[in-house]
């Protein structure tokens, strides 16, 4: 499936599909949003389940749709269990970071980014601050950060999204880095470190009281992976040996590059090649081979090849630098 990238109004498409209470239907919006102000795309999928999109939305209409209220309020209503998570779960969603064309993640995306990263505060990781008192929190967030366009309460009430906007869409992962790191410092709130993905979800929510800057300014700050270098696996190899294996992978990614043949279409081979330069040459070294071995796919972006090899980083330190070696192989790039 190809990108989608004309905009559908929110109200057109939620009237369109096969399912007619997917949400309920209103015609007001929250926040009135100004006349000729840009507006980013994402896609919008049915629910968390979904894969694939279903049209590309604003993010602006997305985030002041009205239509969301009633089945928000019930799920804050509800007690903590399966029916908060069911309606929690079955809520549209968009991709705060851009349009795709899939959400599978034995796929390589194709996507456009959006200029924008979302960052969650959640309640359990804050219980310093309950309920209402969610309220001066965002207000506060929007003096201390001129790059924040977006602060609402969550979907279960005690909690914010943040969306901000980044200079460096292909640094995603160093831009929410750097954020989660300052927000904790200027202002003492602990964010959710696992909703960094450049695909990641954002459920509908609903807040009376949004705060919004259509004119954010980009962040420029950035910070590398905060995953500790420690999946590079000690080797019991001479200096000699380890010569020659530093040699085959350099010109074996030499012949890549020369013949711009991409050995990453299959995701098992793409996740196998990032464990092993993990492995291999930990965090630094790895990740730069990685890229040079990455960069041949049509659907390559650097973003999302950060994310991939910190997963490797984190959980792939038995695999061996002759799988690498493999895939080469039955790709007919060879040492000779």
């Amino acid at each position: 499936m190809g990108l989608i990238t004309e905009i559908t109004p929110l109200n057109k498409i939620i009237k369109g599909v096969d399912n007619p209470e997917w949400v309920n239907v209103s015609s007001n919006s929250l926040v009135r949003i100004p006349d000729n102000i840009h507006h980013p795309r994402v896609s919008l999928f049915r629910n968390y389940y979904a894969t694939q999109p279903v049209c590309t939305v604003s993010l602006w209409e997305f985030l002041t749709f009205p239509g969301f209220k009633n089945d928000v309020v019930k799920c804050r209503k509800s007690k903590e269990g399966k029916k908060r998570d069911y309606i929690k779960s079955n809520l549209p969603c968009i991709t705060v970071s851009g349009v795709f064309d899939t959400r599978d993640k034995t796929k390589r995306l194709q996507h456009i980014h959006s200029g924008y990263l979302c960052i969650d505060i959640d309640g359990k990781d804050n219980k310093h601050i309950y309920g209402a008192e969610w309220f001066p929190v965002k207000k506060r967030l929007m003096k201390l950060f001129n790059s924040l366009a977006y602060a609402g309460i969550s979907i279960n009430g005690n909690g914010l999204c943040l969306i901000f906007r980044i200079e460096y869409p292909e640094k995603h992962i160093q831009h929410f880095n750097a954020l989660v790191a300052e927000i904790k410092e200027r202002i003492g709130l602990i964010a959710d470190e696992s909703c960094k993905g450049v695909a990641r979800l954002r459920g509908a929510s609903f807040d009376a009281y949004p705060c919004f800057n259509f004119c954010a300014k980009p962040y420029f700050k950035v910070k590398d992976n905060i995953y500790p270098d420690n999946s590079r696996v000690p080797l019991d190899r001479t200096a000699r040996e380890q010569d020659l294996i530093d040699t085959k992978v350099n010109r074996l990614i030499e012949k890549i590059r020369k013949g711009k043949i991409d050995i990453t279409a299959n995701y098992k081979d793409w996740y196998k090649i990032g464990c092993a330069f993990a492995a291999e040459y930990g965090k630094e070294e790895g990740n730069r081979k990685f890229h040079l071995v990455s960069m041949w796919h049509p659907k390559y972006y650097p973003s999302e090849c950060d994310e991939q090899f910190a997963k490797c980083l984190q959980y792939g330190s038995k695999t061996t630098i002759l799988s690498f070696f493999k895939i080469c192989k039955e790709h007919g790039v060879t040492f000779k």
